[in-house]
C-alpha cells in the first residue's frame, strides 16, 4: 500500500468516527510526531522541580523502582 492509499483509507476512517477517545489519540500521536526534532523549553515550573528532584536525589530522598513495586503490591493487598 503507498502512503497515498494509506492516508485516504485513515482519513475515511476518520472521517466515518464520532469515537472522541479514538480522534483524541490520533491527535496526539500526530501532534507528537510532528513536533519529533523539537527542543523543549523547559518553564520556570519545570526547572524547579527538576532542580528539586536533584537536590532529593542528593540527599538519599529517593527509593528503587523494585522498592515502589513492592509498596504497591502491599498496598493494593489492603
Amino acid at each position: 500500500m503507498t502512503a497515498i492509499e494509506l492516508k485516504e483509507k485513515l482519513i475515511e476512517k476518520i472521517r466515518n468516527t464520532d469515537n472522541i477517545e479514538l480522534l483524541d489519540h490520533l491527535s496526539d500521536v500526530i501532534e507528537f510526531e510532528s513536533n519529533i526534532g523539537e527542543v523543549h523549553v523547559m518553564s520556570p515550573g519545570e526547572i524547579e522541580a527538576v532542580n528539586d528532584g536533584l537536590e532529593q536525589i542528593k540527599n538519599g530522598q529517593w527509593i528503587s523502582h523494585e522498592e515502589v513495586n513492592r509498596e504497591i503490591d502491599e498496598w493494593l493487598k489492603k
